[in-house]
């Protein structure tokens, strides 16, 4: 879906990142482990499919799927704002850190404003795929916890 649907929804030269809103749910409701456990192979996965190196996608997905399942703890409410408020900081702290990583490698990078720019539109949109994926992947993980299916 990725890169055939999503690829082709483009505003602003920028696309919804599904992968990255997948991550974020399933850390939000299964915890630090199995979000970057998710968030490192989907992010290796999606750097097969594109030219950039190999790793900085898997490694910032990675963190941002630990992080994101490490706090969700501490968070008491049951509100649909949680996955929201959830994605939206996930998103912008998991394109910042690609961005980073890439200038950290000496990668191509654009100027500082269009990266905020991405940053800020990468997050709005993935914001805006919650109402579909957040309750796909809830049922995922509640039909796993009644089947048990699969346990990392």
């Amino acid at each position: 879906m990725q890169t055939t649907v999503f690829a082709r929804i483009e505003l602003f030269g920028v696309t919804p990142d599904l992968v990255l809103v997948l991550v974020i749910c399933f850390a939000l409701l299964e915890g630090p482990t199995t979000g970057a456990v998710v968030g490192f192979s989907s992010g290796l996965l999606r750097d097969l499919l594109l030219t950039s190196p190999k790793g900085l996608t898997g490694l910032s997905y990675l963190t941002i799927g630990y992080v994101v399942g490490s706090v969700r703890p501490y968070v008491e409410s049951t509100s649909v704002m949680v996955p929201v408020t959830g994605v939206f900081l996930g998103s912008l702290a998991a394109t910042s850190l690609y961005g980073l990583l890439e200038a950290l490698l000496g990668l191509e990078t654009v100027p500082f404003g269009r990266t905020v720019q991405v940053v800020l539109l990468v997050a709005v949109y993935n914001t805006l795929l919650v109402p579909f994926v957040y309750p796909l992947v809830r049922k995922v993980t509640l039909m796993d916890k009644q089947t048990n299916l699969y346990r990392w």
